[in-house]
């Protein structure tokens, strides 16, 4: 009697052990390199960096990007980045990024959009920068953010009425 139990327990092991094998999950689907990264994305997240190590030492940001590139000329590259990022332009136009420390608001949004696109090469939209400035003294929180191209004719509108 033993020894039949301990072979229907072997069998149902194996039994499992069969099926499990069977029901594995299938691998994702493999995905191209990059294809889920925006160059423009990539850069301005770096320049977050950037804007923050300024912050850091001047306690501000930048009020033009001239002089962020004239700081970071004058300080090594912090260790572990590989050296200097990118230059404050739009990989895929070509064309710089507009900067305004006292950027607009966006509807809906804290903060201030301190550096986008210059125009929406982004499937009609635009990247940008979204700074949350913080208390005095405390570094602002800084977000890469695609906005509607909606917003700028917006934005255009209430400087000209």
């Amino acid at each position: 009697m033993k020894t039949r139990s301990s072979l229907i327990y072997i069998l149902l092991v194996l039994a499992f052990a069969v099926a499990a094998a069977g029901c594995r999950t299938a691998a994702p689907a493999a995905r191209r390199a990059g294809a889920d990264i925006d160059p423009c994305a990539e850069r301005l997240h770096d320049t977050c960096g950037r804007f923050l190590l300024y912050f850091s030492i001047n306690g501000s940001l930048p009020d033009t990007l001239d002089e962020l590139a004239r700081a970071e000329s004058q300080t090594p590259p912090p260790p572990g980045t590989g050296g200097r990022t990118g230059p404050l332009v739009c990989p895929i136009s070509g064309k710089p990024y507009v900067y305004s420390k006292d950027g607009p608001r966006l509807p809906g949004r804290a903060g201030l959009l301190v550096l986008y696109d210059a125009e929406p090469v982004h499937s009609g939209m635009r990247w940008g920068i979204l700074a949350d400035v913080a208390a005095e003294g405390r570094p602002p929180t800084l977000r890469v953010i695609l906005v509607p191209v909606r917003v700028f004719a917006a934005e255009k509108q209430k400087k000209a009425g």
